[in-house]
């Protein structure tokens, strides 16, 4: 049994984790906080993500029950139906079913991710036990043999080194900044998009729609998205809302972080020029209102790697394909990186290739297809037909306008929104048993 070292403990790192275990692996997790909230990225952002469906199905097939997910007193994540988008001024352009209200096995979640992410924490620390859960331990370097890894770390509160870990297989799911990729690859710098996004939450005392829909309002140079992020909210017939404004910014200068506190009054001019739209009957500025704590987040980019291979060490998640957050695709693309490690896993101790045999497979099922995704994602994914309905009705009259999106709705539907869903990766284990 080949012991396998997981530098990280996130989203895509307990999935890794879990996957590997599952597939006969000897699994230890490093990861650099001493608790999930504790990491600056949970804690300060606060924020909301959403999990495909796609996804969903993989944590399922690794023993999770979806009422940990989905359970008021656990996960507390509702099951997303729909995702819906307007214009700057509230027109309807289209929705998209998702998850079960599409015909899926399992539903699309809408989730706090600290919740999420404490969900596929607690079942690592029952499946794996606690002590190959090691917190505290941030990753600094890596010596590479023929046959063995050797990693270090350092206790991440006092810097003091700790003893080398030597293992036979190691995977990098440290996250965006990940200093597994710089240790295999070097610096390379990550380019500024241009653009910033600012997030909250806030509670709201009705529901939007059904309590479970997605929504986005906006065009190319200016959009705004929200959701509801917990169940037991919305069986009260209220609304926690998670919120983000994606807005064109000059470079903030410094180095790259996601925890820089913003102030209303920075984004208050966008905002009001969505005031056409209601959601739970209030504007995206009168929800941004009523958020205690606005976070605003630069949006930079990286190129897709050319291989996840490097012989007895791979990458996973944001350490292997930082994705721009349109889509809904972050989470999702990291869980199928993980359910791909697994198989991959599996099938190289039956056919007898090792580690190396491995990491091949795996590089080859998912290093060109999430390269694909981050192409797409530099495009807004399927928020682009906020995009396409901004330029095709630029300078009509208002009244043009409604009728417009009213008549070209289904068009977009097909034309953007699906083309971009039909894109993504599938599921390697369902089209293996296909």
């Amino acid at each position: 049994m080949a012991k396998t070292v997981v530098v990280g403990g996130g989203i895509g790192g307990c999935a890794a984790a879990l996957a590997l275990h599952r597939a006969g692996a000897d699994v230890i997790i490093y990861e650099a906080w001493n608790l999930p909230q504790a990491a600056p990225e949970l804690k300060e952002l606060g924020a909301g993500i959403n999990v495909q469906a796609v996804a969903v199905s993989v944590l399922t097939d690794l023993g999770i029950p979806l009422e940990k997910f989905h359970a008021p007193s656990e996960g507390d994540a509702i099951f997303t139906s729909a995702v819906e988008y307007f214009t700057a001024e509230g027109f309807f352009i289209s929705s998209e079913k998702v998850g079960l209200a599409a015909g899926a096995s399992q539903p699309q979640l809408s989730a706090h991710r600290a919740k999420f992410h404490s969900t596929l924490l607690a079942e690592c620390l029952r499946v794996l036990g606690q002590e190959k859960v090691i917190l505290n331990s941030r990753f600094t370097q890596l010596e590479s043999f023929e046959d063995h890894v050797i990693l270090h770390f350092e206790k991440t509160t006092t810097k003091d080194p700790m003893p080398p870990v030597r293992c036979d297989f190691a995977v990098g799911a440290d996250g965006l900044k990940s200093r597994v990729c710089r240790a295999l690859l070097g610096d390379g710098a990550p380019r500024y998009t241009g653009r910033m996004i600012y997030r909250g939450l806030c509670e709201v005392e009705a529901i939007h729609a059904d309590g479970c829909t997605v929504s986005l309002c906006g065009h190319e140079n200016g959009n705004f998205i929200c959701y509801p992020i917990s169940e037991g909210m919305r069986e009260k017939g209220q609304f926690l809302c998670n919120w983000g404004l994606c807005v064109l910014r000059t470079h903030p200068g410094g180095e790259e972080k996601w925890t820089s506190e913003a102030t209303l009054e920075e984004i208050r001019e966008e905002l009001e020029e969505f005031g056409g739209n209601r959601f739970a009957g209030l504007t995206p500025l009168q929800l941004a209102e009523r958020t205690e704590k606005i976070i605003g987040w630069s949006l930079f980019d990286r190129d897709p790697l050319e291989s996840f291979d490097f012989g007895s060490v791979t990458l996973l998640g944001d350490a292997a394909h930082p994705l721009l957050p349109y889509g809904s695709q972050g989470a999702t693309q990291a869980i199928m990186d993980a359910e791909a490690l697994g198989v991959s896993y599996q099938n190289a101790m039956a056919k007898g290739t090792g580690i190396r045999g491995c990491v091949k497979e795996y590089s080859d099922l998912r290093c060109e297809v999430t390269g694909k995704v981050v192409i797409a994602n530099r495009d807004m994914g399927s928020t682009a037909v906020l995009r396409v309905a901004a330029v095709e009705t630029q300078g009509m009259a208002v009244d043009e306008k409604r009728t417009w999106c009213a008549e070209h709705g289904k068009r977009l539907h097909d034309e953007v929104i699906q083309k971009y869903r039909a894109s993504m990766p599938k599921s390697v284990r369902a089209v293996a048993e296909r």
